[in-house]
């Protein structure tokens, strides 16, 4: 059904979407193809940075940071006046999102890396649907609930010409899964919104975009939203709201942690978080600490040390053209605003 979908099949029933794979499958017209080792994987992960902490400078996995409690947190961060990124972008794609659509052939396959709440990207597929594009959006993300949560705003029929799926997994999953070969004929368009990249250590963040995306594979492409603001007052406005909420949404990492170590590894009343501008490595860093000594991994952890939990990379105009030159990405068409947030539709080289 996938490999050849031109015009758009609403008498199909949605939940056919699963017969294109042997996992089993989630409720709402949900794919799992997560890996069954996760759990494993990231409880091995923690453990090494716990030790890691102990003992130097550590960083935790930043996938603690997005289970079901954590994407709703982050959520509200969104709606924070001054968290900026997200009023930003929403600016750009209500203005542009006719230019940006025709950038997208039909039939095309749309996978958005981590997609949260769908409220940018409805913005999107509701300029698709009315140049009559026919296409089908599938929103990959690691908690299931939300999946379901946010898949509820577009149920079948709310598009003429659009189909919506979800993806349950994480990016690792999403790559194998665009493998399959009855995808290989399909246009597709990787999308990752909200600076989600800056995240990525910066000298990972190349890697990270060129391995979706295939040279040989002419039909692949990619809608990447990149933050360049280092006005250093802004961004820390930014990241620590009056209200909060950011903070909130670091902290229910170590929540996180304590639910998959299976045990209060983390005494929630003495750890906090603090954020700050590195102007050397134009990030917002963001840590936890103990506000007073504490016992972790069976040993002393001093006041004075901290655990990064998060970086947010800002890519002014000279980062861009490093990380695409090293992607091998080029750029096929862009949309910016005054305050140096931009969308850039991407073509392998």
């Amino acid at each position: 059904m996938f490999e050849s979908r031109i015009t758009p099949r609403l008498d199909v029933k949605p939940c056919a979407v699963h017969e294109t794979v042997s996992r089993s499958t989630a409720t709402n017209n949900i794919v799992d193809i997560s890996s069954e080792n996760i759990e494993t994987e990231l409880r091995s992960s923690l453990q090494d940075s716990i030790q890691a902490a102990c003992h130097g400078e550590a960083a935790m996995p930043d996938l603690l940071l997005w289970d079901k409690k954590g994407l709703q947190h982050f959520e509200d961060v969104t709606y924070t006046p001054s968290y900026y990124l997200t009023n930003e972008e929403i600016g750009i794609l209500e203005e542009k999102k006719y230019q940006i659509a025709q950038c997208i052939q039909p039939g095309s396959m749309l996978i958005e890396l981590g997609s949260g709440n769908l409220r940018k990207i409805k913005i999107l597929l509701e300029a698709l649907d009315d140049l009559g594009r026919n296409v089908d959006y599938f929103a990959l993300d690691v908690s299931l609930a939300e999946l379901q949560r946010t898949l509820n705003m577009v149920p079948p029929g709310t598009f003429r010409h659009i189909r919506c799926f979800g993806l349950l997994g994480t990016y690792d999953d999403g790559r194998r899964w665009l493998q399959l070969s009855e995808f290989k004929s399909r246009p597709k368009v990787l999308i990752s919104l909200g600076s989600t990249v800056g995240s990525i250590e910066r000298s990972k963040t190349a890697g990270f975009l060129s391995s979706f995306m295939e040279p040989e594979e002419s039909n692949r492409s990619f809608l990447l939203g990149l933050d360049g603001c280092k006005d250093r007052e802004r961004v820390l406005a930014a990241y620590n709201d009056k209200h909060g909420n950011n903070h909130k949404f670091i902290k229910n990492g170590l929540e996180r942690a304590n639910e998959i170590l299976g045990h209060e590894a983390f005494d929630l009343k003495k750890w906090d978080v603090v954020g700050s501008w590195n102007w050397e490595n134009g990030s917002h860093d963001q840590y936890y600490y103990p506000k007073t000594n504490v016992s972790l991994g069976g040993e002393e952890f001093p006041t004075g040390r901290r655990i990064l939990a998060i970086q947010s990379h800002k890519y002014d105009a000279n980062d861009t053209h490093t990380l695409l030159e090293q992607a091998g990405l080029g750029v096929v068409d862009a949309w910016g605003s005054r305050n140096q947030y931009n969308l850039l539709f991407l073509k392998c080289t």
